[in-house]
């Protein structure tokens, strides 16, 4: 996981301009953000934050999509205010899953010291 794209499972190129469901975060959702970590000589403490900031983000993306997929059941009806109703939702979700990951990398970035930052950003 270190030295690779991040979690196992989560955000990754796909639909939704690059933010759809994947396999491992992808350069899509982080500009390959998670990349690098392996050549920063973390610590053990470092590693266990970061894994834990992961695991979390993961989790919330799987949420998140779950509402978004079962908004696009809703795509299909004939009702165009209830389609309207639905893609506002899925796209308030798509939102909030941008928001999530923001909200991990600035997490990451204050386990990292000052000259892992600039090390990861080369």
């Amino acid at each position: 996981m270190m030295g690779g794209y991040g979690p196992g499972y989560g955000m990754g190129p796909g639909m939704m301009g690059g933010y759809g469901p994947g396999y491992g975060m992808g350069p899509g959702m982080m500009g390959g953000y998670w990349r690098g970590y392996g050549a920063l000589n973390l610590t053990e403490e470092q590693r266990d934050k970061i894994d834990s900031i992961q695991e979390e983000l993961s989790r919330k993306q799987w949420e998140l999509m779950g509402r978004m997929h079962s908004q696009s059941y809703r795509f299909g009806d004939s009702d165009d205010a209830a389609a309207r109703k639905a893609y506002q939702e899925m796209a308030a979700a798509h939102k909030e899953m941008f928001e999530t990951m923001l909200d991990a990398r600035k997490r990451i970035d204050s386990a990292l010291t000052p000259e892992q930052r600039k090390e990861l950003r080369r």
